[in-house]
């Protein structure tokens, strides 16, 4: 007579716990290995950015703060009084150059006194270029909303004439707020695009902005009287786009021709940027910043 086996259920149940702890570890595992870098404020303070004292105009250096959100970890609080200019810092990363596809994760605490319905521009998060003028992307706050926008600073044309703006989500404050950008870095605006997602939702998909996500490398030489002139007839033809940062590299006396085979890199900045005509004060807290080959590894 030949009986079956029959297993306990405390050993399936062990094999179940088992099973299910080897998936969380391997899905921990793999979003490790998707983080390329993270701020770390609460035990590393500031050591995972880079020395940088000239990103501090007319506000002092950020500082180390218990997280209103997450305490007792730490937080980066920055603090841009009216007519100061930036409080920013530049993580020890690598320079985004053509192809570079990557995952930004910023998870942030606007307080109630933040002025979120400036109109002018207040940037907290920027993807700049390596030449002078406005980047090829940036996070700012105004009008009550989180915005993406940039591409003012393209460095050929009429400045403004590739300016893109997405309105991403209605700012809130006292709550954390995550925004997970993925960029694919391009010159040519067919290849460069985003994705974006906002505390969890995916609010932007497949963007690609008319100025790319890259600038070209330019050359600049003086322009002639006849040159600047007609330049300066095109630049008052296309104004400013209001609550967008001014650009110093579009003088009409230079000339800019673009390179059609070789872009500038962007380097990650952020803080606070603002219009130093701004009365209000702006402080807010960066609980932690994240640099990732995945969402999941970028949204922490």
């Amino acid at each position: 007579m030949t009986t079956s086996r029959v297993r306990p259920r405390s050993a399936l149940l062990i094999l179940l716990v088992a099973a299910a702890a080897v998936v969380t570890w391997t899905g921990a595992a793999q979003a490790a290995a998707a983080l390329v870098w993270q701020s770390d404020f609460t035990g590393s303070g500031f050591n995972n950015f880079k020395a940088t004292p000239w990103n501090d105009v007319g506000a002092a250096a950020p500082v180390l703060v218990t997280s209103t959100v997450h305490a007792p970890a730490q937080a980066a609080r920055f603090t841009v009084p009216g007519g100061g200019t930036r409080s920013e810092i530049e993580p020890n990363v690598v320079n985004f150059t053509e192809g570079s596809d990557f995952y930004f994760g910023d998870s942030f605490t606007l307080p109630a006194t933040f002025p979120v319905n400036e109109t002018s521009w207040q940037v907290i998060t920027q993807w700049k270029n390596s030449d002078d003028g406005s980047p090829p992307e940036e996070l700012k706050v105004g009008h009550g909303n989180v915005i993406l926008d940039g591409g003012y600073g393209y460095p050929t044309g009429p400045a403004g004439s590739k300016y893109w703006t997405q309105t991403l989500a209605p700012a809130a404050t006292t709550t954390q707020t995550t925004v997970v950008l993925h960029i694919h870095f391009s010159a040519n605006p067919k290849l460069g695009s985003i994705d974006a997602w906002v505390n969890g939702t995916k609010v932007l998909t497949g963007y690609h902005p008319v100025a790319g996500t890259l600038y070209p490398t330019a050359k600049k030489t003086k322009a002639s009287p006849a040159q600047a002139a007609a330049q300066k007839a095109a630049k008052d033809k296309t104004p400013q786009p209001k609550d967008t940062p001014k650009e110093p590299a579009a003088s009409t006396d230079t000339v800019v021709t673009a390179s059609t085979t070789s872009s500038q890199f962007d380097y990650w900045k952020m803080g606070m940027y603002r219009d130093n005509t701004l009365t209000s004060t702006a402080t807010y807290d960066i609980e932690s910043a994240r640099l990732a080959t995945t969402y999941a590894a970028a949204a922490g």
